[in-house]
């Protein structure tokens, strides 16, 4: 009866199925199933169950990548490791000595402070191939990595002698390049990178994903704002064009992605201006600019942010309304902003000389905003793009915004235990979750976002019920007869008054918790960060190619960590982790290190989840490949933390 439905009612169907087995073994039924499935069945799940995430249309695979990363979050499994360029990266301009990538930096009291970007693109048919390009400034040095993954490159690593590959390939045989970028007349401190933007496949106006040339909008603490085009392969690099700014420092920057594309900077303390991404001339005028900040007001800019391709916030403060929206119009920037948003209404604790309050009762003050970030739109919630962002603020608050809501904001994350820190950096992964990083401590704070159209995907029901701490009994077999509903509206179980089987699914379901993680790895690795200094910076930024990545990367003092976001022990990883040691699956045979820390680099970090102190309890990683009494529901490498400290 199942296959004879219309199409319709089967692709309804389809997306209330839980899981993606439970849709292959749909699809295995019959064979018009098969085919319904093999056509539209994977889209509609992934749209469904992933709407904020708005992978490529490889969609079969992008259902297997995108549950296995959600399981992967789900038990928080990642592999973290310190990347820097090695001995053999293209440094340019040519015949420039090695540098020392920022580590010694001669008269700078602290190491440099990171600022990232990165990008992702898919290049053949299918989910793995793509080049995924990372950008960060160490101090006055531009790196730049890319790296190519996929079956070509695989096929390029089978072609290869043995004794090229460790110089061309990493352990999962994807092809890294590097490049170290910096001017014999930049100097450490004075020209720092304080702003960055990878310009995206779409920003530019010839592309060609075969050919690794990038194109980048590189501020500096002297004044310089610069389009810096870097190649590789032709070891070549040039500034195209030179945005005249005065002199007056690049506290941040931002590109829209309209047909005209321009170029969104801060300057000094209090001006905005808007600069033609293109020109026909090398030195580029703004085309207009607006002081945000009027003089002989207190506070400065921090931060600016395209939400849309016609409108710009800017974070900055201490004042009484540190967030300013304004619209970009044929003229240029607004005179005056579209909307503030203030403190008043936002709940925002008061500091230092404007503390009245340390109870965290409504009273209001100054305040400032460091980072402001656009939060997708969703096919399930609607809406459009950028009518909703995060701001990170000076109290420890992220606050959530909606230009149509009359509110200063919609909802407030805070982590309970550290609830003090300044939050300077936000990366939002769709609308499932987002990461904060924190002043201190070198802190990484997860929060789920909890909002409509976001997580809808839970790998735990996969997972049979646990018996021991289940609030009623399993449910019994379907009948195979109709019965009558239940008087409520919630599905039964077998007691008709809950659609929640047992304690398990609903602590994984409806009572997740958020959790924050420690940039101060123990053991050998520790040393790699440089010094003690590096373990209690702030992360300083946080970047990902994408939503659909299973890579994350967050700037601390001097250094930059990588995080893969899979498990050791997972039994079908992402397919971008396919090939390496082992080749589609892993085993109880299979060598792990081997495949995940080839190089004994991996980070041992420690987290707790964010619950009142009495109940908080440190877990920390051990090494990869060490499974010893293990924490259930979470990855292998977790364990208790008593004894460890």
């Amino acid at each position: 009866m199942l296959s004879e439905l219309p199409l319709e009612l089967l692709t309804q169907i389809v997306t209330h199925l839980p899981t993606a087995q439970s849709l292959l073994h749909l699809s295995l039924t019959c064979q018009r199933l098969h085919e319904h499935v093999e056509r539209d069945g994977w889209r509609v799940f992934v749209q469904s169950r992933f709407p904020s995430l708005s992978p490529p249309a490889y969609w079969k695979e992008a259902a297997h990548a995108l549950t296995t990363l959600s399981r992967a979050w789900d038990r928080k499994a990642f592999i973290a490791t310190c990347i820097e360029p090695p001995d053999v990266a293209v440094r340019l301009p040519r015949g420039r000595q090695p540098p020392d990538y920022g580590r010694r930096r001669i008269q700078q009291t602290m190491g440099y402070q990171p600022v990232i970007d990165s990008y992702e693109e898919w290049i053949a048919d299918d989910w793995s191939s793509r080049n995924e390009v990372l950008a960060w400034g160490a101090g006055a040095q531009l790196v730049v990595r890319r790296t190519t993954m996929g079956h070509r490159a695989e096929q390029m690593w089978q072609s290869a002698r043995i004794a090229e590959r460790p110089g061309i390939f990493d352990q999962h045989h994807r092809i890294v390049k590097w490049l170290a970028y910096k001017e014999d007349e930049y100097v450490e401190g004075r020209d720092d990178i304080t702003s960055l933007n990878l310009l995206r496949p779409g920003q530019r106006t010839q592309y060609d994903s075969s050919t690794p040339e990038e194109e980048i909008v590189v501020g500096r603490a002297s004044g310089k704002l610069d389009l810096v085009v870097l190649s590789a392969p032709d070891e070549k690099n040039s500034i195209r064009h030179q945005y005249l700014t005065e002199g007056r420092a690049v506290r941040s920057a931002s590109v829209n992605t309209s047909e005209h594309k321009l170029v969104a900077a801060c300057l000094s303390d209090t001006d905005l201006a808007l600069y033609p991404l293109r020109s026909g001339e090398a030195e580029v005028l703004p085309t207009s600019q607006v002081s945000v900040i009027p003089k002989g007001k207190p506070g400065r800019t921090w931060s600016t942010r395209f939400l849309t391709h016609d409108r710009l916030a800017v974070g900055l403060g201490p004042s009484v309304e540190p967030i300013h929206v304004y619209n970009i119009g044929p003229d240029g920037i607004s005179s005056e902003p579209l909307r503030k948003f203030g403190t008043v209404g936002a709940e925002v604790k008061l500091f230092g000389d404007d503390r009245v309050d340390t109870t965290g009762s409504t009273t209001s003050g100054t305040s400032s905003v460091y980072p402001i970030v656009p939060i997708a739109a969703s096919s399930q919630a609607g809406g459009r793009e950028g009518e909703i962002f995060l701001s990170g603020w000076y109290d420890g608050v992220v606050r959530l915004h909606d230009m149509r809501s009359p509110s200063s904001c919609i909802a407030m994350y805070q982590d309970p235990i550290d609830n003090f820190s300044a939050i300077y950096s936000l990366l939002p992964l769709g609308r499932e979750r987002f990461i904060a990083g924190g002043a201190r401590h070198a802190l990484m704070k997860f929060f789920d976002l909890r909002m409509p159209g976001g997580k809808s995907y839970y790998a735990v029901d996969l997972d049979p019920c646990s018996t021991a701490t289940s609030r009623n009994p399993p449910a019994p077999p379907a009948p195979l007869s109709p019965s009558p509903k239940p008087l409520d509206d919630s599905a039964s179980t077998g007691t008709g008054t809950t659609s929640i089987c047992c304690d398990f699914h609903t602590e994984h379901k409806h009572d997740r918790r958020d959790w924050n993680l420690f940039l101060n790895p123990r053991g050998p690795a520790f040393y790699r960060l440089g010094t003690r200094r590096s373990s209690e910076s702030p992360v300083y930024s946080l970047s990902s190619p994408s939503a659909c990545s299973p890579s994350i990367f967050a700037g601390v003092e001097n250094n930059v960590v990588q995080f893969d976001i899979v498990g050791m022990m997972d039994k079908y990883p992402d397919p971008v982790f396919r090939y390496g040691p082992t080749k589609t699956t892993m085993s109880a045979d299979t060598d792990v290190r081997r495949k995940w820390d080839p190089h004994r680099d991996v980070l041992r970090l420690a987290m707790y989840e964010q619950v009142p102190m009495g109940s908080m309890r440190l877990r920390v990683q051990t090494g990869v490949g060490e499974m010893d009494a293990c924490v259930p529901g979470w990855d292998e490498r977790w364990v208790d933390g008593r004894g460890y400290y």
